[in-house]
């Protein structure tokens, strides 16, 4: 008798069966090693996010503009008087007292023309005493009849010539004094002188050539335009009273070196009429100079301030996000869940960024990891320190204004009080009656 034996099973066949056997057996031995941990294997895949809370501090609105500084006094120095120049005896780029010789032109001539005007002053002085006398001795000749009135009037009308002849050549001498002091040109004013026009040997002509510019320093102009909407809301904060440059309005000023607006002014200056083609006003600050750092002519950048301060939420800026435009942040909620949050933006004062809408304080905002996560996404935070809140120069500037102007007008009204309790204690003199 035969036994019968199993057919054959094919080699692809067996090997699959193997395959998948070693597969469900895997996946069993995962199943019962991973029972009871899913929840942490969860949590490793969370996203890591740092958050932070935002933080409550003083705040002014302000604009910037581009501006020019000038010099607050500014004169080309130029000759009165015609002639060859002698001597120069400045330092080019040097500081000027007024006063000061900057150049000396031939006075040869204009010291010839002086002498001779005191000689000509002297003669007619000498003759205005000859005809005083003959005036006099016509006077006493006229009375007893030994001189005709004809000749009494001749000596009287030539004495009285000589008299307006010695003012004429008094004039003449003080012409010619003040063309001899025009020789020597003078500062007149104190300042820092520039470069020489003009060197000496060569021939200058009266009230046209130039010869230097003098400027002041200790302090500057910087001028600047505003547009329209800036100057109405400028021009609302005083509320109509009195214009901004009556109010000495704080600005601040950087230079094009530094990053911080640290130089302080007061707006001194605002022009009479909108330019009618740019739609700017032009306005003025004047800022101190007693390190002689600034120069007129440099470009500065002006930070004029719109409005009293206020607090405001902040937080850093490289939690603000955009999205074609539109900027926006992440917050965290209590599940951990991510959410879109649509914002308003402040300005930004030290690598902090104002939130004027769309976040309440308390808020956890996604500061690093952003990028890698969606709206809706669970994370696992991280709570950072919130920033130090900073300190607004601005808003440092408005206060301590404002803080002056309460002092004055405390010392105002305590003045007022004295001068009234003074008036009180003295008694009337008359009774009052109605007036006229």
């Amino acid at each position: 008798m035969h036994a019968i034996l199993p057919a054959k099973i094919p080699l692809c066949n067996r090997l699959g069966l193997k395959t998948g056997l070693i597969a469900a057996f895997r996946l069993a031995v995962l199943l019962i090693a991973g029972c009871g941990q899913a929840p942490q294997e969860a949590r490793k895949d969370l996203q890591a996010v740092d958050v932070t809370t935002p933080v409550t501090g003083t705040v002014t609105d302000y604009e910037d503009f581009t501006g020019r500084l000038d010099a607050l006094k500014t004169t080309d120095i130029r000759a009165h008087v015609s002639g060859y120049i002698v001597k120069a005896p400045f330092k080019e780029g040097e500081e000027v007292h007024e006063g000061d010789i900057l150049f000396e032109i031939d006075s040869r001539t204009f010291e010839a023309d002086y002498n001779q005007a005191e000689a000509n002053l002297k003669l007619a002085i000498a003759d205005s005493k000859l005809q005083e006398k003959n005036a006099k001795r016509a006077t006493t000749l006229v009375r007893s009849q030994a001189m005709s009135q004809e000749d009494y009037e001749t000596a009287v009308a030539t004495n009285e010539k000589a008299r307006a002849t010695v003012k004429a050549t008094e004039a003449a001498k003080n012409r010619a004094k003040v063309y001899l002091d025009y020789t020597k040109v003078t500062a007149p004013w104190s300042g820092r002188i520039s470069r020489r026009q003009v060197d000496p040997g060569n021939l200058v002509t009266s009230d046209n050539t130039i010869l230097t510019t003098l400027v002041t320093e200790d302090s500057v102009y910087a001028y600047f335009d505003v547009n329209e909407r800036t100057y109405l809301d400028l021009i609302g904060t005083s509320n109509g009273k009195r214009s901004p440059s009556e109010l000495g309005f704080p600005v601040l000023m950087r230079l094009a070196n530094e990053a911080e607006f640290t130089r302080p002014g007061t707006i001194d200056f605002i022009d009479n009429r909108v330019n009618a083609m740019t739609g700017t006003i032009r306005m003025r600050g004047v800022f101190p100079n007693e390190s002689k750092l600034l120069k007129p002519g440099l470009f500065v950048r002006i930070r004029l301030p719109i409005g009293a301060p206020y607090q405001a939420l902040m937080i850093p800026d490289q939690a603000v996000l955009s999205d074609q435009g539109r900027k926006y942040v992440f917050v965290v909620d209590d599940q951990d869940k991510v959410v879109y949050r649509a914002v308003e933006l402040g300005q930004e004062l030290q690598e902090l960024r104002v939130i004027k809408k769309g976040l309440a304080p308390g808020e956890r905002v996604i500061i690093t990891g952003s990028q890698r996560v969606r709206a809706e996404d669970k994370v696992r935070p991280t709570e950072q320190k919130p920033p130090k809140p900073p300190e607004s120069r601005l808003s440092q500037l408005l206060a301590s204004r404002k803080q002056g102007q309460a002092q004055n007008g405390k010392s105002a009204d305590k003045q007022a009080k004295k001068s009234a309790d003074k008036d009180a204690a003295t008694p009337a003199s008359a009774p009052v009656g109605s007036g006229n």
